[in-house]
């Protein structure tokens, strides 16, 4: 069984990322190939990615945080640890690429803080499945 003692916070915090990523991540699959055209963000994003890839591993992401919230288990921290681990690697390549072709810092920043955020999920995933690993063999 999970713990509970800041589980509920982390899954809070997820709970908001994985509505984030899920958002991002169907607004790229479904708009992305008409806005890349637009915008010199997503033209960037494009460069690297296509438009659909990037939606899959936001898609990705929110389905790996989800896990982590449903699932009751132990196996929650690892799913929380990718959860995390990927939408923190999307959200900081998205607050790169902002900070590249934005005249104002504030927006990189907002999605930088977005992925550490993400980065604090995939530790918090990430130390808590090791220390019950550990516990369990000791």
């Amino acid at each position: 069984m999970k713990d509970q003692k800041y589980d509920d916070s982390v899954e809070g915090v997820a709970l908001v990322m994985l509505l984030y990523n899920l958002l991002t991540g169907l607004f790229f699959i479904l708009s992305g190939n008409q806005i890349i055209e637009h915008s010199l963000l997503y033209q960037r994003m494009g460069n690297l990615l296509t438009m659909d890839a990037w939606g899959l591993l936001f898609l990705s992401s929110s389905l790996f945080l989800l896990a982590g919230i449903i699932v009751k288990s132990k196996k929650a921290y690892v799913f929380l640890l990718f959860g995390g681990t990927i939408g923190a690697s999307v959200m900081l390549l998205y607050a790169i690429a902002r900070i590249d072709t934005s005249d104002y810092s504030l927006f990189a920043s907002r999605y930088a803080m977005l992925g550490i955020l993400q980065v604090g999920i995939a530790f918090y995933g990430g130390y808590s499945a090791w220390y019950h690993k550990k516990k369990r063999v000791s």
